[in-house]
């Protein structure tokens, strides 16, 4: 699972890294999310809008090239009818994302990654006198340094039923079974993409079954799991209403993080 994540890059400086157009910090009329992400960001939660970048041709006659877009963390199906509450499906499982109705057309036609920094997760506390579970810790999970991730997403484009000129960008991040050490924080982990199969992800025609990524596509899992960094953060990022550089810190290791490793 991945239901929040940090990231402190600004689009500008993605779409230059990414080698992408910049479609983010100021998206075109016609599009939605209208407004771009703002950053740094340490406690982004779903339905916020966020970079996505994605493989699309933007002029008629052209080929496609790498964009890097704002879109609403939520996948919005094509088909969702005017008047639904839009659903927040910003997961989507890899093993079965191409069988689902919601994700079947995505995994077909567009793939995308999501930038990070780093994601979070949450441990069921030790229980306390009578049984009950205590208070849930925060971990921070990332690579050393200033390494970012790219986790492999699913993108759709949806004509907004009450203005057809718009159209709703939206995406959702996929995750697989968890590996290494991380299997102690959660069951599912987010599905990395290796920057070396960045293209070839981001074409369906070339890696089109997202379950290729978990069978070598895009290297050794394992070994990237291994090398994540896990550690304990205040429990003031389970609010979504904290924001800022305070939320990623690492707490002084105690008894409990000592024995979850």
């Amino acid at each position: 699972m991945c239901g929040r994540y940090s990231l402190t890059s600004d689009p500008a400086q993605l779409a230059m890294e990414l080698d992408a157009v910049d479609r983010a910090s100021a998206p075109p009329p016609g599009l939605w999310p209208a407004e771009p992400p703002r950053s740094p960001r340490y406690n982004i939660a779903p339905t916020t809008t966020i970079p996505v970048l994605a493989r699309e041709a933007l002029d008629e006659g052209a080929g496609p090239v790498r964009v890097l877009h704002a879109m609403r963390w939520g996948l919005v199906p094509s088909w969702v009818r005017e008047g639904d509450r839009l659903p927040t499906l910003f997961n989507a499982r890899v093993e079965t994302a191409f069988a689902k109705p919601s994700f079947r057309a995505a995994v077909r036609r567009r793939h995308c990654v999501v930038p990070m920094d780093g994601w979070y997760e949450w441990v069921p506390g030790e229980p306390g006198p009578g049984g009950k579970p205590g208070p849930k810790q925060p971990y921070w999970m990332s690579l050393p340094g200033d390494e970012g991730l790219l986790m492999a997403g699913l993108w759709e484009a949806r004509r907004d039923p009450a203005d057809e000129s718009v159209t709703q960008l939206s995406c959702t991040i996929l995750t697989t079974e968890a590996l290494g050490p991380l299997r102690a924080v959660h069951d599912r982990m987010p599905l990395v993409v290796d920057p070396a199969v960045l293209s070839d992800w981001l074409d369906p025609a070339a890696i089109g079954d997202p379950r290729a990524l978990v069978d070598g596509a895009g290297g050794d899992l394992g070994e990237w799991a291994d090398r994540v960094e896990i550690r304990p953060v205040s429990r003031a990022v389970s609010s979504v209403r904290n924001e800022g550089p305070e939320l990623v810190r690492p707490l002084a290791p105690g008894p409990a993080e000592e024995t979850l490793f």
